[in-house]
């Protein structure tokens, strides 16, 4: 496979961790998500914030391989989008979509706290929230970049880790 920046976008409860540490595990790419930068280098403030995300601009920024994973929307999704352009090689951004019930049943089982000065609202009014800020995003911005390959991937309430993991798999064998 050759060297390339994968982006995992989609709502809360998306699958975007589970499927971006499999890519990383089968790629060898470093893995790198916001919620990560956020626990290592976020304490719940506003500048704790601002320090993970310059952590996670500078990953997206970097000339080398690797599995990002954010929202895909957002007041950082220009900086994101023009740090991955930045790093001068090929990117791939796959936006994971599923029926809104079953990202908020898998967001509402979550036991992980993810330091963040602002809370979100409840998660049956923000994963819909959340999807209308990517569509939006996606329209305007992932979609339209000439430089990435970009991908909206729908699945079912049913479909299984690895059958989401197979289609992915797929997207980025030919790529």
């Amino acid at each position: 496979m050759k060297p390339q920046k994968i982006l995992i976008i989609g709502t809360l409860g998306s699958g975007k961790t589970t499927l971006a540490e499999l890519l990383a595990r089968d790629t060898g790419f470093p893995y790198a998500s916001i919620d990560g930068c956020r626990i290592r280098y976020g304490d719940g403030t506003v500048s704790g914030e601002e320090r993970a995300w310059n952590h996670f601009l500078a990953l997206c920024r970097k000339s080398t391989p690797g599995i990002l994973e954010f929202s895909g929307m957002g007041p950082y999704v220009e900086e994101v989008r023009d740090n991955l352009l930045c790093s001068k090689i090929p990117v791939s951004v796959i936006w994971l979509v599923l029926p809104p019930d079953t990202c908020i049943a898998r967001t509402s089982q979550r036991q992980k706290k993810i330091p963040a000065p602002f809370r979100w609202a409840p998660v049956a009014y923000s994963v819909p929230l959340i999807h209308d800020g990517i569509e939006c995003a996606w329209d305007t911005l992932w979609s339209r970049e000439a430089h990435f390959h970009a991908t909206r991937q729908e699945f079912s309430a049913t479909t299984s880790v690895p059958e989401m993991y197979s289609a992915i798999r797929e997207i980025w064998c030919m790529l």
